[in-house]
């Protein structure tokens, strides 16, 4: 999202209010830059890069529907901004909205092919995403797989890391190591080890959950337990607990 301010600053006349707000926003005042800005908003019309800036003030402070209102309007009023609709897709998944952010994922693709232009994989990205967190995960594939062909190393690896999970959630586990192997090969990331955990789950699941394989799987989300991560820890948490509890059938 940082970028998309960035992208504004450069087309921003120079405002006082705007200046004193951006300063803010960089140190990570939300409330100050929200505060400084609030007044010049009254009369944003024609002049989006205070909608935007607002907007990621909002979004810093995760209140995520105020960022996502802010930034409708931008979109409404500048079609050309395709920057800003990526950037609304994404505060959608942030809010777990995957229903409304598919939804708009694909108006918003829809109306820039009919502009006679590339979809941004960006965008591309994001909706593989909701498509995944709504349980739709073969349209989920589909679009990662799209979206990881990006020339852009951030989007590509992003594309690696929903297709893996797509293919975790088809019970596709081996074509699931691959492109975890993928990417894994870009970077270090406390996701791999949980993918490799949920991978290996689901493998025992699909032994019909023999014994011995239990501690392999209990040891693994254990060392997850210990992660710095708090999301990583809290699934990891729940994941020993399910793994725990499984019966062989």
């Amino acid at each position: 999202l940082t970028a998309t301010v960035a992208a504004s600053a450069q087309k921003a006349a120079p405002e006082s209010a705007y200046e004193k707000a951006l300063a803010y926003f960089e140190q990570k005042n939300y409330d100050a830059c929200i505060t400084a800005i609030r007044p010049a908003i009254k009369d944003a019309e024609g002049k989006p890069e205070l909608r935007v800036l607002v907007a990621h003030c909002h979004a810093g402070k995760k209140n995520y529907a105020d960022a996502v209102a802010h930034l409708r309007i931008v979109a409404d009023e500048n079609e050309a901004r395709i920057d800003v609709r990526e950037d609304i897709v994404a505060l959608l998944l942030a809010q777990g909205k995957y229903r409304e952010a598919r939804k708009v994922g694909y108006r918003y693709a829809e109306a820039i092919k009919e502009d006679g232009k590339p979809v941004p994989a960006a965008l591309t990205l994001n909706v593989a995403r909701a498509e995944l967190g709504y349980g739709k995960p073969s349209a989920a594939l589909s679009l990662a797989r799209e979206a990881k062909q990006s020339d852009n190393a951030e989007i590509k690896y992003g594309g690696l890391i929903t297709e893996t999970r797509a293919l975790i959630a088809l019970g596709n586990l081996a074509e699931a190591d691959i492109a975890l192997s993928y990417a894994e090969s870009m970077r270090e990331a406390d996701v791999h080890a949980m993918l490799r955990a949920n991978i290996a789950e689901l493998q025992w699941a699909q032994q019909k959950f023999p014994e011995d394989k239990r501690a392999d799987v209990v040891a693994a989300y254990e060392k997850l337990g210990r992660s710095e991560n708090p999301e990583i820890k809290t699934a990891a948490t729940r994941n020993l607990e399910r793994v725990k509890a499984m019966k062989a059938p």
